[in-house]
């Protein structure tokens, strides 16, 4: 590990005055952060120090300010391949997400009339910390700045045929169906095995580890940098578990007013009520 990493768990966050602040959450706050002390980091994201400084936590924000776009893996848990029918894929499934589809942890998500089925994926998220193309897997980590909890908001109805055309991009990319954080947990202090689960109004639906993927961070890395520029801050989506809302029985869609809770171990917990367009 890292003798002294500029964070262990990142925030970007307001203070009690409204500043806008990146801090560092302690081990044993990542379950209360708003309202607790937590020490302010000076610097841009990628060039972060820290100041001794302490701010209380009012308000979080997404832990990164944009993206330049949100690289998504499909089908890498094998018990999620099989509630949906679909064979193991000999290499990662790829699509994307445009970088407004980025949101807060606790940010209220807008779901547009056009967006019907929905569903959750609940993901480990990989930010990339800077630029590199036709990356090795024996280097791969070494892009890596850390690592944030993610929701992969889903329409199914623009996912499944004969509306999508085999395509996933359009029924995931609507603003604000990739709520990121709350933290960002330094590399140093990944083990490769954290626990990723989703409840919805508190009802368990998705329980499993992350060590259950098919395809490494490293490979994941390696491939979709073949022949193409990871850009500095591009968010990679690594896959979701099994016990999605359409593979169910009686397919329990995502409705208005419901708060999907994504947590995954030594990351903390987002926390996203859907706001349907048509009722509000």
């Amino acid at each position: 590990m890292s003798a002294n990493p500029p964070f262990r768990h990142l925030i970007r966050f307001l203070d009690e005055s409204l500043t806008e602040h990146y801090g560092d959450v302690g081990d044993n706050d990542l379950d209360n952060i708003i309202g607790s002390q937590v020490e302010v980091l000076r610097g841009e994201v990628f060039d972060l120090e820290r100041t001794g400084e302490k701010a209380v936590v009012r308000e979080l924000l997404p832990p990164i300010t944009s993206t330049p776009i949100f690289i998504c893996i499909g089908l890498n848990y094998r018990d999620h391949a099989k509630e949906a029918e679909l064979e193991i894929p000999p290499n990662p499934v790829v699509f994307t997400k445009p970088s407004d589809a980025l949101a807060g942890p606790y940010s209220e998500i807008l779901v547009p009339s056009e967006a019907n089925m929905m569903d959750y994926e609940a993901e480990l998220c990989v930010i990339i910390s800077k630029t590199g193309k036709n990356i090795p897997e024996d280097e791969a980590l070494s892009y890596v700045f850390g690592f944030t909890a993610g929701n992969d908001l889903s329409s199914r109805y623009w996912q499944r045929a004969p509306r999508s055309g085999g395509q996933y991009c359009f029924a995931k990319s609507f603003d604000g169906f990739a709520p990121l954080g709350p933290t960002v947990l330094h590399p140093s202090l990944f083990t490769g095995a954290l626990r990723i689960q989703t409840r919805v109004n508190g009802e368990a639906r998705q329980n499993a580890t992350t060590d259950e993927m098919i395809f490494t961070i490293k490979q994941i890395i390696a491939h979709v940098s073949k022949g193409t520029t990871l850009r500095q801050g591009t968010v990679i989506m690594t896959g979701t578990p099994a016990g999605i809302a359409g593979k169910m029985p009686g397919q329990p869609w995502l409705k208005h007013g419901d708060v999907i809770e994504v947590e995954i171990s030594q990351i903390g917990s987002l926390k996203n009520k859907l706001i349907f367009e048509t009722e509000s």
